[in-house]
């Protein structure tokens, strides 16, 4: 009874056995050191063999190998079926690897592995013998060839020249005359341009103002757009006229750096006024007096006017004429 139990728990692998073949086949068994080889590994069974899973691995430890072998490339796991002689089908599994050994002698590539589902087999072995490169000695070292001279007269070297340059040459003469044309051409519109009278800043700003006054913001209770412009045309006469840097400055920064310029001292005040309400109107909904609202503008046109500069660079010539 016992015999007969262990003769059917082997018949599984008998069977596996007698309807799997797996062989490892190389293009290439004598290499030279370095020389990539070609390894195919194929597993051939049965149409009728109900397979889920088939996995090859090069030794018992996966896709890692002894004896100085190298794994330069995997392919992929491909699948297909063929008919028999005797007229059966049977399916293949074929994959490639591409390997390489840096180690001169002959080695031994142990038997690669094929699973499928739970089952395991084991391919044939490979041989490879594996030799340094041959060097033919006599032939290794050449004695140097004399130097030739070739006698060329300077118009024969001109004409070589030209041939092979001569395309060039013409191209890049034709972009430095295209180069210094436009350059000539962008520095007569600058000069036109600079000749064109401009219009001062302060003007611009001047007739911005009466622009924010004839809109009658704050008489239509707009008191955050009123106050809003108003600052726009405070923040471009400082930068313009004072140097100081308004963009993305508080009203504090913008005062502290009014200190140390050369504005007015009695403006200080009335500005500081003009930032405290302009501050509670577009940040704390506050609503201004109409005096403050009169006054906030007066402030700024009275300023522009006072300490404008195309006014100030204009007296000195004025007085040379007279004199």
């Amino acid at each position: 009874m016992r015999k007969f139990i262990i003769i059917l728990l082997f018949i599984p692998f008998l069977l596996v056995s007698q309807e799997a073949k797996f062989e490892i086949k190389s293009n290439k068994i004598n290499l030279i050191v370095g020389e990539p080889t070609e390894l195919q590994l194929k597993l051939k069974v049965s149409a009728n063999s109900l397979i889920d899973s088939v996995n090859f691995e090069l030794s018992e430890i996966g896709d890692t190998m002894g004896n100085n072998w190298e794994l330069w490339d995997k392919g992929d796991l491909e699948k297909s079926s063929e008919q028999e002689e005797d007229g059966n089908y049977s399916i293949t599994y074929s994959q490639k690897y591409t390997l390489a050994n840096f180690d001169t002698g002959q080695f031994v590539f142990p038997p690669c592995i094929a699973v499928f589902d739970s089952n395991k087999i084991f391919s044939n072995s490979l041989v490879f013998t594996i030799k340094l490169e041959e060097i033919d000695e006599k032939n290794f070292i050449k004695n140097i060839k004399p130097i030739k001279e070739i006698s060329i007269s300077w118009y024969e070297y001109l004409f070589f020249f030209f041939k092979k340059y001569g395309l060039l040459i013409v191209i890049s003469l034709l972009l430095i005359v295209l180069i210094l044309y436009l350059i000539k051409k962008f520095n007569k519109k600058t000069i036109e341009k600079k000749k064109e009278p401009q219009i001062p800043t302060e003007i611009i700003l001047l007739e911005r103002l009466v622009f924010i006054e004839n809109k009658k913001y704050w008489e239509n209770s707009f008191f955050k757009k009123y106050y809003s412009e108003l600052s726009n045309v405070l923040w471009k006469f400082l930068e313009y006229r004072y140097q100081i840097k308004t963009f993305e400055k508080t009203s504090g920064e913008i005062l502290e750096s009014l200190k140390w310029s050369n504005i007015p001292i009695n403006y200080l005040t009335t500005i500081e006024r003009f930032f405290t309400i302009s501050d509670g109107v577009k940040f704390a909904k506050y609503k201004p007096l109409e005096k403050d609202n009169i006054t906030a503008i007066q402030t700024i046109r009275n300023l522009i006017e006072e300490e404008r500069l195309d006014l100030i660079k204009q007296e000195p010539e004025i007085d040379k004429k007279d004199e």
